[in-house]
């Protein structure tokens, strides 16, 4: 039995039954469970991004609403397998990635110091 939760196991059988294989790769890449994401996901998903007829802006958001969650464990996962897809990912994905301003979007919950390090023009990296 693994350490995925019951909320997990069923938000990928909904993808399953939807037929998404990428939504239910970034559901089981970005679970509950306190570990990092498992590289077979992370692998189907950098795959993914090679293929001609996959959604990458589909890919995307449904990356980032996974950084919406309420755990910080699904959050932190999340923004593992983002920057694991702009490292190893297609040029375009990683382009995608970078034009979209939702992901830093966190004032005054997760990260105000790097928001507001960002509004003021200061390179924080």
């Amino acid at each position: 039995m693994s350490g995925q939760s019951i909320t997990d196991r069923i938000t990928a059988a909904q993808h399953s039954m939807t037929g998404s294989a990428i939504s239910k790769a970034v559901c089981k890449a970005t679970t509950h469970e306190v570990s990092g994401p498992k590289k077979k996901h992370l692998d189907y998903l950098i795959h993914c991004t090679n293929e001609m007829n996959v959604n990458i802006p589909q890919l995307a958001d449904t990356l980032f609403e996974r950084t919406a969650n309420s755990s910080w464990v699904v959050v932190f996962k999340a923004l593992i397998t983002t920057h694991h897809l702009m490292m190893y990912g297609n040029e375009p994905t990683c382009l995608h990635m970078c034009c979209k301003q939702q992901l830093l979007n966190y004032s005054k919950t997760v990260m105000p110091c790097i928001t507001s390090m960002s509004r003021k023009g200061k390179n924080i990296a």
